[in-house]
């Protein structure tokens, strides 16, 4: 591990207070990016530096971005102008910039921003000690920081989670050897890493030993963990020892590519209550044409072939999708097919994104493009239909006895406890606001649900489980 206080002059080992450097992070995308930002502030606090409350109050601003469409790019753009903003006024003495964006376009962003220091790529966030070094002690020098390959976390490397501290996500792999036409993810992360059973079970353990309650493990594509490495049962095994392991109460899948789930995976959802009855399934679309186009393979039969069995299975099963609106050559003919899918399916969540041309991508070439307002107006009838399916899902709960995790006080409610359900995914799919006395976070608790919102719901404790 790299000493971020050793070497120098010694200017850019302290604060301004002459204490420690602070440093702060604004972290964007995906909980997989995630992961990353938690590795390098881990590492960072090891080697003496001190962890801001807000990037307003650190020397060492990290913007960790995300570049996986226009949107999230725009967003990521802001962000680096805002923390260069914080420099210019003088509390910031040095801004980095990592994750997917730099990693994307390692020749084009130090010419367009010359306010950053340093650009990390997705290989070399176990560097940030050096990195962080260089970037106060010499701003301007040294700024580009990116390797090909993509680097994976281990269960070594110290982290420092943004998460309460009885969730963790668990990256199990990195990159994805897929070829959907809409997305840039491979050419950013590369093709499948799989980490080792026994170094994501390691990881594991030492959470659980920190407290830990529900791991949510995730990777592009979790459904491929271990085929790289010439396991294809590699995830079942891997559940299989991480249900072993004490004190851990929810394990949480994410991200499972819809052709590829394992009959052992179903049925061990079917027979252990810790792994959660959640499946996070995209599907992206139903129509056979389309579904080809996107690279993803399947058709409207197979898909709900594929829904109606794992709900067979697992009768309480959750499922989250998503699907794209827009795509090239989507016509009248194929969105009203999402539509009368996405009305009869049922699905319990449900995102819908507007496509969008991704350089780099196949689905650039194709035609006819369909204008943007027609795809966010598909857009917004299928929220209309999942916003209803919710709203009458969520009502048939009502008078329910449900038990729920603890997540700590509601920041927009603080008079009310916020808890989930094994259907509800952190900071995902909504929250129960728990009324009345409840346990601390991190503990379970029963309670009986009186009221129903399309994401949330309102309950009152029932009873706390010894």
């Amino acid at each position: 591990m790299e000493d971020g206080m050793a070497g120098g002059t010694g200017a850019e080992r302290r604060g301004g207070d002459g204490g420690p450097i602070t440093v702060g992070v604004v972290n964007l995308g995906c909980p997989k990016n995630q992961v990353d930002a938690e590795v390098m502030l881990g590492q960072l606090a090891a080697a003496g530096y001190r962890i801001a409350e807000s990037p307003e109050e650190a020397e060492l601003v990290i913007v960790n971005t995300c570049g996986f469409i226009q949107e999230a790019k725009e967003e990521s753009i802001q962000s680096i102008l805002a923390a260069a903003e914080l420099k210019r006024r003088g509390r910031c003495r040095a801004l980095v910039v990592s994750g997917c964006l730099p990693q994307r376009y390692a020749a084009e962003l130090p010419g367009l921003l010359p306010e950053v220091d340093a650009f990390l790529g997705t290989g070399e966030f176990a560097r940030i000690g050096e990195i962080a070094r260089t970037a106060l002690a010499t701003p301007g020098r040294d700024r580009v920081w990116i390797t090909a390959r993509t680097a994976l976390p281990t269960a070594d490397l110290p982290r420092r989670r943004l998460t309460p501290p009885h969730v963790a996500y668990v990256k199990v792999a990195e990159g994805c050897d897929h070829t959907c036409s809409f997305c840039a993810i491979p050419g950013i992360r590369g093709r499948l890493q799989s980490r080792p059973r026994a170094d994501v079970a390691a990881e594991v353990r030492r959470l659980a030993a920190e407290g830990v309650r529900e791991v949510i493990l995730v990777a592009q594509d979790t459904t491929a963990y271990g085929w790289d490495r010439g396991e294809p049962r590699a995830l079942v095994r891997l559940l299989e020892e991480l249900l072993q392991v004490p004190g851990l109460a929810w394990i949480r899948l994410h991200y499972l590519y819809p052709t590829r789930i394992p009959r052992e995976l179903v049925r061990l959802l079917a027979a252990e209550p810790r792994l959660c009855r959640y499946l996070d399934l995209p599907l992206q679309h139903c129509d056979g044409r389309i579904l080809h186009a996107m690279r993803r393979g399947g058709h409207e039969t197979s898909l709900r072939r594929l829904v109606d069995g794992l709900r067979a299975a697992v009768p309480d099963l959750v499922i989250r999708t998503s699907f794209i609106t827009g795509f090239p050559g989507e016509g009248r003919e194929e969105f009203a097919a999402l539509h009368r899918f996405l009305e009869e399916m049922r699905f319990d969540r449900v995102g819908v994104f507007c496509y969008s041309d991704e350089e780099g991508t196949g689905a650039v070439a194709l035609k006819p493009k369909v204008p943007a307002r027609i795809a966010e107006a598909r857009r917004a009838k299928l929220m209309a239909v999942q916003a209803r399916i919710a709203e009458e899902r969520g009502r048939a709960l009502i008078g329910s006895v449900q038990e729920v995790l603890v997540d700590g006080p509601s920041p927009q409610f603080p008079e009310l406890m916020a808890a989930r359900m094994a259907g509800q995914t952190f900071e995902v799919d909504g929250c129960v606001y728990v009324r009345g006395p409840a346990p601390p976070a991190g503990r379970f608790v029963q309670v009986r649900i009186r009221e129903a919102f399309e994401h949330d719901f309102v309950g009152e404790v029932v009873e706390v489980p010894q």
